[in-house]
């Protein structure tokens, strides 16, 4: 009889099986990293998205409403709000673009009825809003939901 043949054997046996345990590990390990960074990294790029929307948003709008006498700030006992003014066959109709219960609004609607923030449309997260006008440079500036600063300053083609 070979005793010393049938112990290398399952020597070999159990090599090989802690061998796969341990790549089995490693890969569950690599998964569960790989997991966490593709959360984290997801998470941030959300968090970037908000920021730019907040401004490109009103920056965009701005830009596609300037016109003669069309953009304007309001004041009001809400807080500030951008009006854009746009004249519609004839119709004078506004765009009212504020800050209320935690989000940028907007609201689109005829220039002579009366402004109710709760008629908007939520754009997105923002805790403040704070819009003026100096000469043609328009500067508003905002929070958003993490109370990080967000600043756009856009220069007025048109003449207020």
């Amino acid at each position: 009889m070979n005793i010393r043949g049938n112990v290398s054997h399952s020597m070999q046996g159990v090599f090989v099986f802690v061998l796969l345990g341990l790549f089995a590990l490693v890969s569950t390990l690599l998964v569960l990293l790989g997991a966490l960074m593709y959360h984290g990294t997801v998470a941030t790029t959300a968090e970037n998205n908000e920021d730019r929307i907040l401004g490109a948003y009103v920056r965009s709008m701005v830009r596609s409403q300037d016109a003669a006498n069309s953009v304007r700030v309001e004041k009001g006992d809400r807080g500030d709000r951008l009006a854009l003014y746009e004249d519609i066959d004839g119709d004078m109709y506004v765009t009212w673009i504020y800050q209320y219960d935690g989000y940028l609004y907007e609201q689109f609607t005829e220039a002579d009825r009366a402004f109710d923030p709760e008629e908007g449309t939520a754009i997105c997260p923002a805790n403040s809003f704070a819009a003026e006008i100096d000469k043609r440079l328009l500067t508003v500036k905002m929070t958003n939901a993490c109370d990080e600063p967000c600043m756009v300053q856009v220069a007025l083609r048109s003449a207020n």
